[in-house]
C-alpha cells in the first residue's frame, strides 16, 4: 500500500536518532506509517493541503482535454491521510466528539475528491487506449498506478483491434 514515494510530515514525540523530540521531518509514507504506530512520531495532518491540491487537478482535469500531469505522489498522500484518519479515529476514541467528527468529516471529503479524480482520470485513459495506445507520451503524463492500468488496457484493445 505504501510505497516510499509520499513524503510525510511528522512531528517527533520521543527522541529517535538524530531527531530529537518537537522536530517536524519528512519521511516516506510507510516510514510515517511505522513510527506512528510505535507512538514515535505524530502525524501532521494535511489532508486539507492534499484535499486543495485534488480540488485544483479536479479543475484542470475538467478544463483541459488531455490528461494533466499530477503532482508527484499525490495518490499516495491522499492514500496515506485516509489511513491515518480511518486509524486516528479508531485508536483514539476517548477524543473529543468534535475532533472525532472534524476527522471524520476530513476522511469524508478525502474519499470522495479522491474517487472524483480517479474516475475523470479513468474516463480519459479509456478515450486515450481507444485512439492512442500505448502511447509514451501519455504514458509521460500519467501516475504509476495509471500507467499499469493504461498498458494493460492498450494490450486488450490491440489483442482484440490490432492497429486500426
Amino acid at each position: 500500500m505504501f510505497t516510499g514515494k509520499a513524503l510525510i510530515a511528522v512531528k517527533v514525540m520521543k527522541p529517535f536518532g538524530d531527531w530529537k523530540g518537537g522536530d517536524i521531518v519528512l519521511v516516506e509514507d510507510w516510514k510515517a506509517r511505522e513510527l506512528w504506530e510505535a507512538g514515535i512520531v505524530e502525524v501532521v495532518d494535511e489532508t486539507d493541503k492534499v484535499i486543495g491540491e485534488i480540488d485544483k487537478v479536479i479543475a484542470e482535469e475538467r478544463e483541459s482535454e488531455p490528461l494533466t500531469l499530477l503532482p508527484e505522489g499525490l495518490y499516495e498522500r491522499a492514500e496515506f491521510y485516509a489511513y491515518y484518519l480511518e486509524n486516528y479515529v479508531r485508536l483514539n476514541p476517548r477524543e473529543s466528539v468534535d475532533t472525532i467528527n472534524v476527522k471524520l468529516t476530513k476522511l469524508a471529503n478525502l474519499k470522495k475528491k479522491l474517487r472524483d479524480l480517479k474516475l475523470i482520470r479513468f474516463n480519459k485513459i479509456l478515450k486515450a487506449v481507444m485512439l492512442r495506445p500505448n502511447s509514451l507520451e501519455l504514458l509521460s503524463r500519467l501516475a504509476p498506478e495509471e500507467r499499469r492500468i493504461y498498458l494493460q488496457m492498450s494490450k486488450i484493445r490491440n489483442e482484440w483491434l490490432g492497429d486500426v
